[in-house]
C-alpha cells in the first residue's frame, strides 16, 4: 500500500495554457508527453464564463458559437505548445503559398513518386531566399509536423542532393 501511495505522490508534469475571449476563459491542459514528434492536442479543455463577464454572456452561457470561437483559441494554444508560430494575415498568406507550392511540386513529379522531402526543401529554400523570418515554423504550421520532424525530412533531402546532385529543376 505504501508503494502505491508513493507512485501517486509525484504527479506527472503537466502544462496548462489559457486564453480569455469576450467573457470566456478557455484552458487547455497537457498531462502527458507522448514522446512523439507529431502535433498533439491537449488532454483536457475547460471553457468557463469569466468572473467579469457581462450579464448577457452569463444569460446565454456557452453556446455552439462560443465553442467554435474557443476552438480557434485551442488551435492557437496547440501552436504555442509546439512552438509553432501563431496565425495572422501574413501567416495565412504564407500558408496558402506553401500549400499551393507543395501541390504544384507534387503534381510535377507525380503524386506517387518519391520526393516529398525534396519538395519541402524547395519550399523551405524559397521562403528563406524571400527572407521569411521563420521558414521552418511556417512549414511546421502548414504541414502539421513539428520542427524536429521537418528538420529530419529536410536533412534527408539535403543528403540526397549531396549524393545525387539536384535531380530536378524547381518550378518558378
Amino acid at each position: 500500500m505504501s508503494q502505491k501511495n508513493r507512485l501517486h505522490a509525484v504527479p506527472d508534469p503537466s502544462l496548462e495554457l489559457s486564453r480569455r475571449d469576450d467573457g470566456f476563459v478557455v484552458t487547455a491542459r497537457w498531462h502527458t508527453d507522448t514522446g512523439s514528434d507529431e502535433i498533439n492536442g491537449p488532454d483536457e479543455v475547460v471553457i468557463r464564463i469569466a468572473n467579469e463577464a457581462a450579464p448577457e454572456v452569463r444569460r446565454h452561457g456557452i453556446t455552439s458559437a462560443v465553442l467554435h470561437r474557443m476552438g480557434r483559441q485551442v488551435d492557437d494554444m496547440v501552436a504555442e505548445f509546439h512552438d509553432m508560430p501563431s496565425v495572422g494575415a501574413y501567416q495565412v498568406m504564407v500558408g496558402r503559398y506553401i500549400e499551393s507550392r507543395l501541390a504544384e511540386l507534387a503534381q510535377a513529379r507525380g503524386a506517387t513518386a518519391d520526393g516529398f522531402e525534396a519538395d519541402l526543401l524547395a519550399v523551405y529554400e524559397d521562403l528563406a531566399e524571400r527572407r521569411h523570418g521563420d521558414p521552418l515554423g511556417a512549414l511546421s504550421t502548414v504541414t502539421g509536423r513539428t520542427r524536429a520532424a521537418l528538420g529530419r525530412l529536410l536533412d534527408v533531402a539535403r543528403q540526397r542532393n549531396d549524393q545525387e546532385g539536384p535531380s530536378r529543376e524547381h518550378l518558378a
